[in-house]
C-alpha cells in the first residue's frame, strides 16, 4: 500500500506544477496557452501543443459538413445546448 501512496503522491506534485505552468502563462499573458475547442484544434493542426489540459465529460461532437457544389468544407464542435 505504501508504494501506491508514493505513487499517487508523485503524481499530485506533478499535476500541481503542470496547473501552477499554466496559471503563470495566463498571468504573464505569454500567449502559449490557447481555451476552447475550436482554437484548441486549430493549435493540434499547425502541431503547436505541448500539453492539453482538458475537463472529462465535454459533450461535443464534431460534425464536417461538406458541400459539393461550392466545393467547400466546414468543421463544427458543436454541444448539446
Amino acid at each position: 500500500m505504501k508504494s501506491a501512496d508514493t505513487l499517487s503522491n508523485v503524481r499530485f506534485v506533478e499535476e500541481k506544477a503542470l496547473i501552477s505552468k499554466f496559471f503563470e502563462d495566463i498571468s504573464l499573458d505569454t500567449g502559449n496557452v490557447v481555451f476552447g475547442v475550436n482554437d484548441t484544434i486549430k493549435a493540434l493542426e499547425l502541431s503547436a501543443v505541448d500539453k492539453i489540459l482538458m475537463f472529462e465529460d465535454i459533450e461535443i461532437t464534431r460534425y464536417v459538413v461538406v458541400n459539393p457544389v461550392k466545393d467547400e468544407t466546414r468543421t463544427y464542435y458543436l454541444t448539446p445546448t
